[in-house]
């Protein structure tokens, strides 16, 4: 007897692919009708008007009456008929449009353009990178599924790079995507993805142990920080230029800091080979054990 899922009916297929096909043909035609209004150089007539909302309002029917098979089986429309759910929906929408059109957009706008001459361009960006990092880390520590804490992770390494950038670091920042994003949260995902229940059993996924010191911690790094910040001696230069770090650096590796290079090569050589002869002891024993 076979084991694992079996197919389900072709009646039932059928209907899954019609409906997949509805909701396609409902945002091709939504769409197309809403950038040909948006592009149209034509004067907008009462017949215009008519033809662009009853065909917003067919789309918007054949995407309900797709999704109804997928996501509203648990909610009770059975009793309402389609075309009247479809046609209060759309009104919804098209006083939510004209609203936001009409009243809410020009005021956007007004407040947009007197705020974004006193905006930068780069403290956009710059908080832009902030937010993610922070978001990121955020997401690593307090999440209890370990597999998007380990997608987190990556936000938080892009923003420190991002961050890096922002320093004038170039070396570091390349340094921070080629190896913490190529390599160490690769190898995260790769070690996570094969270990067997890793996202299923409680007890092997992100648990939170020891909230209060970790929350301790958090405030004196905070803390320390921000004291940091407000005391040190920062320079504001009129004019400032960037230059590439990574000539210098490799110039200090080599010349100034060439014996504590060479010696930090040497540990991590001897605890690749630890690391190495531990594995071969482990599994010889248990080859053992099991003979």
């Amino acid at each position: 007897m076979a084991n694992g899922p079996q197919p389900g009916p072709p009646g039932a297929l059928r209907e899954a692919a019609m409906r997949g096909l509805a909701i396609l043909a409902s945002l091709l035609l939504g769409g197309g009708v809403i950038l040909a209004r948006l592009f149209s150089r034509a004067p907008a007539t009462l017949e215009t008007w008519v033809v662009f909302c009853l065909a917003l309002y067919l789309a918007l029917t054949a995407f309900l009456w797709g999704l109804n098979g997928f996501a509203f089986r648990r909610l009770p429309l059975s009793g309402i008929p389609l075309f009247l759910f479809s046609a209060a929906a759309f009104g919804v929408l098209f006083l939510l449009g004209y609203f936001v059109g009409g009243v809410a957009g020009p005021f956007l706008g007004d407040a947009a353009s007197r705020i974004i001459p006193y905006v930068h361009i780069a403290d956009a960006v710059f908080l832009l990178f902030a937010v993610m990092t922070i978001g990121g880390a955020a997401g690593t520590a307090f999440s209890r599924n370990i597999i998007y804490s380990a997608w987190s992770l990556l936000f938080a390494f892009l923003g420190v790079a991002g961050l890096y950038v922002f320093l004038g670091a170039d070396f570091p920042a390349v340094a921070q995507v080629l190896i913490y994003v190529g390599g160490v949260l690769v190898l995260i995902l790769f070690a996570i993805m094969l270990t067997k229940q890793i996202g299923e059993d409680p007890k092997l996924t992100n648990a939170h142990l020891d909230l209060p010191a970790g929350a301790a911690l958090a405030l004196i790094t905070v803390a320390t920080l921000t004291y940091m910040a407000f005391m040190a001696p920062w320079k504001t230069v009129a004019s400032p230029s960037y230059e590439p770090t990574s000539a210098g650096l490799g110039v200090a590796f080599l010349t100034e800091y060439l014996l504590p290079f060479e010696f930090a090569s040497v540990v991590l050589l001897a605890a690749l080979v630890g690391a190495v002869v531990i594995a071969r002891k482990e599994i010889k024993e248990t080859s053992e054990t099991v003979l």
